[in-house]
């Protein structure tokens, strides 16, 4: 493990993070060339700018809410902090950009992405060092912790869905509900929304461009809303969700019951803050009850059936359990979401959209373009686009994984 060091910022920092590092800075000081670049580079770059990309509506919007909580005596703090707040606003807006699949991602978009976190750090440690306040101190620390997670691993950033971290998610405008991104690709994005014993439900609402797949997992009693009617669930779901849709979750359990979901949408800039959505409010009772097989429900799946299927069988397989047009309406596109059976040998995963995939049963070895990573139950991981990836089983228990695209469907 290298370290990268700046005269505040020290970093911890994985040999080949270090090392794209200073391949970006050697190209930057011979008037920006690629000739010390090679795809191995430019695939790392790309992992590794994904892995920040996911805090576009995680650490980089709540650290700069947090921020600007602050309200210092000391005019030097004041501003160190005003220059955290911008810069922390430049990286969630970088999350609008395209990640390149050439040189440019290692010395534009991983490059700025560094720079930019290290500017936010010394800023925080400026402001503390101008005031002494304990809670400039924890700010900085956990944004510290947080960048160190993705500097310090190989380019598979892995993120988990079993807790909420503090100053990393985003509370969903006139719901009132929390959201952590899990990942975060070029139109997509897999998150989990942690409620509470205040917000047990996720609220009726719509999505005016954007498109989302609901998921459950048991135990788990309630009502899945799609429009106007109300179905009743005891046992894991998927429920896809086309755009002007009313949709939401009433928990009936008096337990709190996370609900993952995808969003996507090739309709807006900026899709992933989630601003499109529109609260749709009507009392349970004034639902049609419905069979969760009725044509109301639209396509949705028994999530844990199909699941339990795939762990069967004997051998590696990728099935679509959700195919892309039920959810694409006028061009929004559509999320696919397939379920694989990974076994003791490499499972390679199609080359096509970047793709988000989510670990729901057994332990597996990932790898992705240069590198690979252990993984299990409840992990998730970002695989860039047209890059080469393949994942096989490594513990006793069968090997099953959730995966999800947008495709751009007329």
């Amino acid at each position: 493990m290298a370290s990268i060091e700046d005269p505040v910022l020290t970093l911890p920092a994985d040999n080949g993070y270090a090392s794209l590092l200073e391949k970006a800075r050697s190209s930057h000081e011979q008037g920006r060339t690629s000739r010390e670049i090679d795809d191995s580079d430019i695939a790392l770059a790309r992992l590794y700018s994904y892995a920040f990309r996911i805090h576009t509506i995680g650490a980089f919007h709540a650290t700069r809410l947090a921020v600007e909580s602050q309200s210092p005596a000391d005019p030097l703090a004041v501003a160190q902090l005003r220059r955290a707040s911008e810069t922390l606003r430049d990286l969630a807006d970088q999350g609008m950009e395209t990640i390149p699949d050439d040189f440019r991602a290692v010395i534009s978009t991983f490059y700025r992405y560094d720079r930019s976190v290290r500017r936010v750090i010394n800023a925080l440690e400026g402001a503390h060092r101008a005031t002494i306040s304990d809670g400039i101190d924890g700010i900085t620390e956990r944004f510290r912790a947080t960048m160190a997670d993705i500097t310090s691993n190989n380019g598979i950033h892995l993120t988990r869905d079993t807790e909420s971290q503090i100053e990393a998610s985003f509370v969903v405008p006139n719901l009132g509900i929390t959201i952590v991104p899990l990942v975060y690709g070029d139109h997509h994005s897999w998150n989990m929304a942690f409620l509470n014993e205040e917000h047990l439900d996720v609220p009726w609402h719509r999505h005016h461009h954007g498109v989302e797949i609901h998921l459950g997992y048991a135990p788990v009693e309630g009502y899945m809303i799609l429009g106007d009617w109300r179905s009743p669930v005891k046992e894991g779901y998927a429920l896809p969700i086309p755009p002007m849709t009313r949709h939401g979750w009433a928990n009936l359990s008096g337990e709190v019951h996370h609900v993952p979901f995808i969003f996507g949408s090739f309709k807006q800039a900026g899709w992933g803050v989630f601003l499109d959505v529109e609260p749709q409010p009507m009392l349970l009772e004034d639902f049609t009850e419905v069979d969760r097989d009725g044509w109301q429900m639209g396509s949705a799946v028994f999530l844990e059936r199909e699941i339990a299927t795939v762990a069967a069988l004997r051998s590696a397989r990728r099935q679509v359990i959700v195919p892309a047009p039920v959810t694409n309406r006028d061009g929004s596109g559509g999320l696919e979401l397939a379920v694989t059976r990974a076994t003791e040998a490499p499972f390679n995963l199609p080359r096509d959209d970047f793709r988000a995939v989510s670990v729901v049963r057994g332990e597996g070895l990932a790898r992705i373009g240069p590198v690979e990573r252990a993984v299990r139950t409840h992990d998730h991981f970002a695989i860039p686009a047209r890059m080469a990836a393949s994942i096989r089983q490594t513990g006793t228990e069968p090997l099953v994984l959730l995966d999800t695209l947008i495709k751009p469907l007329a």
